[in-house]
């Protein structure tokens, strides 16, 4: 029996060898937990790939596909998100090449497009982190709640029926002010971001495919950059209300930016608008390396060095949206 895999690569070298340059691509890490690490100087957090080989130790993370099931490795996983889009990724990318500034993007283009950006929506450490925050403040919210009802007496007799023991008051004092200030941390199997990204694959497809798409191509000295969280959707400040939040990807006003090549960046709105491929200049192509940069996690890849991109290595950004229950 064929032993699965341990790296899970949640960016597939078919994507990022797209942004090779002279054989090359450099990767910023900009995570938090590398300005924890004192280690880790400033040179350092800047790494340079070389060729399709250096693609096979960057964009991925061991056993993030692994749901811990028997009869389920983490190998199946990843040949579904490769139906999703990568399998026929160069091909469609060809495709595109191939057509003029003005051309109307073809059906199969932009069907092909849409499973490739639900998979790479959902198959991210950014993903996994997303639905284990969102879990976590709802249960805090709720335990915070239900222990502000809760006695220390009551506490110290649950304990007791559900260990087995008995807990001092001074422990049972600290364990009610932890779950009421929300001071713990809860740890989830990967089944839970495993079981919610296979479950909305095929919405996201959905989504995507009514949105309007316009493809946006650039000259070879202007390039676009990806990140370890490649699609960026978000609603812009000024439509942003009681009833819409930063990210409603089915607000009328969300947008959608996915960098699909180096030379070639995706954009999707909800404008009803002619679907068809632009000419990109500096201002478009800043704009979208702007906004995927600000939302990445940890590590943001270009085709080549860049000072704004060293900016994110000097400063720690921290992802702009949080969700919480107030």
């Amino acid at each position: 029996m064929k032993k699965a895999t341990i790296r899970s690569h949640y960016l597939p070298r078919t994507y990022l060898k797209h942004f090779l340059v002279n054989d090359g691509l450099v990767m910023y890490m900009k995570g938090e937990k590398f300005f924890k690490d004192e280690n880790k100087t400033l040179e350092q957090r800047i790494l340079k790939v070389k060729g399709e080989e250096g693609l096979k130790n960057i964009g991925l993370q061991n056993h993030l596909y692994n749901p811990n099931v028997d009869g389920l490795s983490s190998d199946e996983l990843e040949e579904i998100f490769q139906k999703y889009g990568e399998d026929f990724y160069d091909e469609t990318i060809r495709e595109i090449e191939r057509l003029q500034i003005g051309s109307p993007i073809p059906q199969n283009i932009k069907d092909n497009l849409s499973m490739f950006f639900a998979s790479m929506r959902l198959r991210t450490p950014f993903f996994k982190k997303e639905v284990e925050k969102i879990d976590e403040v709802f249960i805090k919210h709720m335990m915070a709640g239900k222990m502000k009802l809760t006695t220390l007496e009551d506490l110290i007799q649950e304990y007791k029926k559900i260990k087995g023991e008995e807990i001092s008051l001074e422990i049972a004092t600290k364990i009610h002010k932890s779950f009421i200030e929300k001071d713990y941390k809860l740890e989830y199997p990967n089944g839970i971001f495993i079981k919610t990204a296979l479950m909305m694959l095929d919405e996201h497809v959905d989504i995507f495919h009514q949105m309007t798409l316009n493809i946006f191509k650039s000259d070879e000295h202007r390039y676009f950059t990806t990140s370890d969280n490649p699609l960026v959707y978000f609603v812009p400040q000024e439509y942003l209300n009681v009833y819409v939040g930063p990210k409603s990807l089915v607000s009328n006003h969300c947008e959608v930016f996915f960098a699909l090549t180096k030379n070639l960046g995706a954009h999707l709105s909800w404008r009803k608008e002619s679907e068809i491929i632009q000419k990109a200049n500096r201002v478009s192509v800043d704009r979208f390396n702007f906004n995927i940069s600000r939302h990445s996690l940890d590590y943001l890849f270009s085709p080549i060095e860049m000072n704004s991109m060293k900016d994110f290595v000097k400063e720690y950004y921290p992802y702009p949206f949080d969700f919480r229950i107030s």
